[in-house]
């Protein structure tokens, strides 16, 4: 599901392409609700269609000074509550996958744990 919705937590952040901000929503969407099997990470925008070959790829997502870092067209995730779910020097390897409008990434059980944290503190 593409947009809010029931179980999706808006974070704080600025996504960069490249060198290029882009207009882009990041969620973290909470298993049970609206379709999600597993709490995960969107990072939604037009921009993002068709920037995985396929349906997606395991990626190695790196925790930076600003939030996190994804090797697909130097993308970046300037966030400072993803700093607490992959900090900076921290790296995971993990699935990201293309939705439509957009990519999610599907953290590890460990990273996973810190983003219901944070949705804990948000309800």
């Amino acid at each position: 599901m593409t947009g809010p919705g029931i179980g999706k937590f808006k974070l704080n952040s600025k996504v960069y392409l490249k060198d290029k901000k882009i207009h882009a929503d990041v969620y973290i969407h909470q298993k049970g609700f609206s379709f999600a099997r597993v709490t995960h990470l969107d990072i939604e925008s037009e921009k993002l269609n068709s920037i995985l070959s396929g349906n997606g790829e395991f990626l190695t997502i790196k925790g930076t000074e600003y939030g996190i870092s994804i090797p697909l067209k130097e993308l970046r995730v300037f966030c400072d509550e993803l700093k607490k779910v992959l900090p900076p020097g921290q790296a995971t390897r993990t699935w990201v996958g293309q939705k439509i409008d957009g990519i999610y990434i599907g953290f590890k059980k460990s990273e996973i744990l810190k983003l219901e944290e944070i949705l804990s503190k948000k309800i």
